[in-house]
C-alpha cells in the first residue's frame, strides 16, 4: 500500500509540476507581462522580431527603430507582443567632428565669433528624432562649400530630405564693403541626405563669409 500511495504521489507531483510549468508559459494563465528584448529584425510594417524570434508591434513613440536596442516588450493575457521602446544608454552628449580643409573651430573671439566649436547631437523631442547643432567657424577665402566637414555624417545623423536653414555670418555688404546700409549678416546651409554639410551663398557681392554660425540649427530624423 504504501509503494501504491507513493506512486500516486509522486504521479500527482508531476502532474503538479507539469500544470505550473505550463501555466507560466500560457498567457492566458500568466496574464500581462513585460521583459527585455534586443531587436534582430526592423520591418517596415511597424514591427520588429527581437532576438529569440518574437515578432513585436511598436508604439507609435518607438521612432527610429535600430538593429541592436534594448527595448522593453510586454504581453497581454490574449498574447499579443508590444514593444514600449528603446531603452536609454545614457546621454551620449555632443560630437565635435573635424572640420575641413580652410575651416577653424570657433574656440575664441577671432575664430567662430565667440560662438565655440562645431558640434552635434541626436535628441528626441515627443517621441522625434532630431539632429541639433550648436557652435561655429571660421572660413578662409575660397574654402569648400560642398561639405563644411572633413567627412560626411553617419547615416543615423542625415535627413530624409535636404535640410536647408538660414544661418549668420560675418556682416558683408553686398558691394563688399562695410560702409553701406545694405548690410547681410546670413547665408544658407543645406543639410544633405548623404551626410554632407554644404554653405550656400558664401559670397555676398565680393564679399567672402569669414565665419559661419551653425547654432540653433535643427532638423528631423524622420
Amino acid at each position: 500500500m504504501k509503494s501504491t500511495f507513493g506512486s500516486v504521489q509522486n504521479l500527482a507531483d508531476a502532474l503538479q509540476k507539469q500544470a505550473v510549468d505550463a501555466g507560466a508559459k500560457a498567457p492566458s494563465v500568466r496574464g500581462a507581462d513585460w521583459r527585455l528584448a534586443t531587436v534582430q529584425t526592423v520591418n517596415a510594417s511597424g514591427t520588429v522580431v527581437t532576438t529569440d524570434g518574437i515578432t513585436v508591434r511598436r508604439l507609435e513613440t518607438y521612432t527610429l527603430p535600430l538593429v541592436g536596442d534594448v527595448i522593453a516588450i510586454t504581453q497581454s493575457s490574449a498574447g499579443n507582443w508590444l514593444a514600449f521602446g528603446r531603452l536609454s544608454s545614457g546621454d551620449p552628449g555632443w560630437t565635435t567632428p573635424t572640420l575641413g580643409t580652410g575651416y577653424t573651430q570657433g574656440n575664441s573671439s577671432s575664430q567662430g565669433n565667440n560662438n565655440g566649436p562645431i558640434r552635434y547631437r541626436r535628441i528626441n523631442v515627443q517621441g522625434t528624432w532630431f539632429m541639433e547643432w550648436d557652435g561655429a567657424a571660421t572660413r578662409t577665402s575660397g574654402a569648400q562649400t560642398s561639405n563644411i566637414l572633413n567627412a560626411a555624417l553617419a547615416t543615423q545623423f542625415r535627413p530624409v530630405n535636404r535640410a536647408s536653414m538660414v544661418i549668420a555670418r560675418n556682416a558683408a555688404d553686398i558691394t563688399g564693403t562695410a560702409n553701406s546700409t545694405s548690410v547681410y549678416h546670413s547665408c544658407k546651409v543645406d543639410f544633405q541626405q548623404d551626410g554632407t554639410v554644404s554653405l550656400v551663398s558664401a559670397t555676398v557681392g565680393s564679399a567672402e563669409a569669414t565665419w559661419i554660425s551653425l547654432k540653433g540649427c535643427r532638423y528631423p530624423l524622420d
